[in-house]
C-alpha cells in the first residue's frame, strides 16, 4: 500500500463525501486506502457514508475526540507506506499525493510535505509558516516589515507575506493536508501524533516534533487542493471559540521554545497584537 488517506468527519457528509469523490478522480498511480474516522457526529449517520463509499474503512468513534485524537484512530489502521491527513472540507484538485510521493521518494531528508491550499473561489489560503517568535511578532506590530525587500520578507516570515507560488522549506504546515512517511511516527515520543491539544494548533506542534527529528518540511506548489475552511464551523460564535481555542493554544505552544522570561516578552507582545487586531476589526 503506497498511501493511507485518514479524514476526521464530524457533521460534514456532504463535504466528506465530495472529499472522497475527488480523491477517487484525481489520485491516480497509487495504490491507496481511504479511513474515515467519524468523531460521534450528532447530526448525522455515519453509516450514510459508507453506502455512498463503500471501498472507505469506517472508523465510529464513540465520543467525540477532537481532531488529534480522531486522526491518530484513523493512523492506527492505516497501512500505507505515506499517510496523508486531508480534512473533510479539502477537495483535490489535481493529482497532488502523487507529486507529494514523488518528491519524498526523491528527498529522504523530508519529513513532511503540502500543497497549494485555495479557496473555493480559487483564492490562494495561506497555509505555509514560520514559528512564532518574539522577533516575526514585533517584525508585525511595529511593523518593521515594511523595511524589508519583499525576497527577505517573504524568507523570515512566510504567512501572508509569501506568494505561495514556489517551493520552500518552513516551520510548520495547516493540518488541513499533511503528507508525510508513516515510519516517522515510531520515532516520535508517544509513537503516534501528540494529542496535547484537542484542536487548533495541533498541527504546530507535529511540525515541531518532526522538525526535533531533524527532516525538513517542504510546501511543494505544484499540489492543488480546494479547501473550504472551517467547514464544520457554521456560526460567528463557533468562529470565534475556534480563535480563541487557537490563541490560548498557541500561547502554550510557545512555552516550548521560550521557558524563561522571553516567555513573559512574547506573551505579552502576542496578546498586545491580538488587542490590536480586535479593535482594528
Amino acid at each position: 500500500m503506497d498511501l493511507s488517506f485518514v479524514i476526521v468527519n464530524y457533521n460534514t457528509l456532504e463535504l466528506t463525501s465530495n472529499c472522497i469523490r475527488s480523491i477517487v478522480d484525481k489520485n491516480l498511480g497509487l495504490q491507496y486506502e481511504i479511513i474515515v474516522v467519524d468523531n460521534a457526529s450528532p447530526d448525522m449517520d455515519p453509516d450514510e457514508l459508507k453506502k455512498r463509499h463503500p471501498s472507505i474503512h469506517l472508523i465510529k468513534s464513540a465520543t467525540n475526540n477532537g481532531f488529534a485524537k480522531g486522526n491518530n484512530l484513523g493512523v492506527e489502521k492505516a497501512t500505507g507506506k505515506y499517510i496523508l491527513l486531508l480534512n473533510s472540507d479539502c477537495e483535490l484538485i489535481n493529482n497532488a499525493p502523487k507529486l507529494c510521493y514523488d518528491y519524498m521518494e526523491k528527498n529522504p531528508t523530508c519529513g513532511m510535505t503540502t500543497v497549494q491550499l485555495q479557496y473555493p473561489d480559487g483564492r490562494i489560503q495561506h497555509n505555509c509558516r514560520k514559528f512564532r517568535t518574539i522577533s516575526w511578532e514585533l517584525l508585525e506590530i511595529i511593523p518593521l516589515y515594511l523595511l524589508l525587500k519583499k525576497n527577505k520578507r517573504e524568507e523570515l516570515m512566510l504567512h501572508h507575506y509569501f506568494d505561495h507560488d514556489r517551493e520552500v522549506s518552513c516551520d510548520w504546515v495547516w493540518g488541513a493536508y499533511m503528507f508525510f512517511p508513516r515510519i516517522l511516527l515510531e520515532k516520535l515520543p508517544s509513537k503516534k501524533l501528540s494529542e496535547d491539544f484537542w484542536m487548533y494548533c495541533e498541527d504546530t506542534l507535529w511540525c515541531w516534533e518532526f522538525k526535533e527529528l531533524g527532516y525538513d518540511i517542504k510546501f511543494l506548489p505544484e499540489g492543488k487542493v480546494m479547501h473550504v475552511h472551517r467547514g464544520s464551523s457554521k456560526t460567528k460564535s463557533q468562529v470565534k471559540a475556534i480563535k480563541k481555542m487557537s490563541n490560548q493554544n498557541h500561547l502554550l505552544f510557545m512555552k516550548r521554545i521560550y521557558h524563561d522570561w522571553k516567555w513573559h516578552v512574547f506573551k505579552w507582545i502576542f496578546l498586545t497584537k491580538q488587542s490590536l487586531i480586535s479593535i482594528l476589526h
